[in-house]
C-alpha cells in the first residue's frame, strides 16, 4: 500500500512546490500603469522594458515547470496498473497547455519589452 502511495505523493509535492505558477494575476497592477501613463524619459521606458523582460523570465521558468510536471505525470502513469492513463487523468495535458500558453505570454512580454526599447530611443 505505501509503495503505491509514493508515487502520488511525490506527484504532490511537486506540485504544492510550483502551486504559485498558476497563482499569479494577469491584471496589471496600479503602479506599472501609472509608470506607463508617465513614461516619457530614456529610462522610464527602460524601467517598463526591464519590468516586461523579467515577466518573461518569469513565464518561461513557469513554462519548464509545467513541462516538468508533464515528465512526472507521465512516469506516474507508465507505472500505474496496466500501463493506462487512469491515475494521471488529463493532468499531463493540462500541464501542457498551461507551458504553452505560459511561452506565448513570454513572447508577449518580449514583444512589449521591445516596444519600450523603440520607445526609448525616441524618448527626451
Amino acid at each position: 500500500m505505501i509503495k503505491k502511495l509514493l508515487p502520488t505523493t511525490a506527484v504532490l509535492l511537486v506540485a504544492l512546490a510550483l502551486g504559485g505558477c498558476a497563482a499569479g494575476s494577469n491584471s496589471p497592477s496600479s503602479q506599472l500603469v501609472q509608470q506607463i501613463e508617465s513614461a516619457q524619459t530614456v529610462a522610464d521606458h527602460e524601467a517598463i522594458a526591464k519590468y516586461y523582460e523579467a515577466e518573461a523570465a518569469k513565464s518561461r521558468a513557469q513554462s519548464a515547470d509545467h513541462l516538468k510536471l508533464v515528465k512526472i505525470y507521465q512516469a506516474v502513469s507508465g507505472r500505474a496498473q496496466h500501463g493506462g492513463n487512469a491515475a494521471t487523468g488529463n493532468a499531463p495535458a493540462y500541464h501542457k497547455t498551461l507551458s504553452t500558453q505560459d511561452d506565448a505570454n513570454a513572447a508577449s512580454f518580449d514583444a512589449l519589452a521591445a516596444e519600450h526599447r523603440a520607445m526609448a530611443k525616441t524618448a527626451k
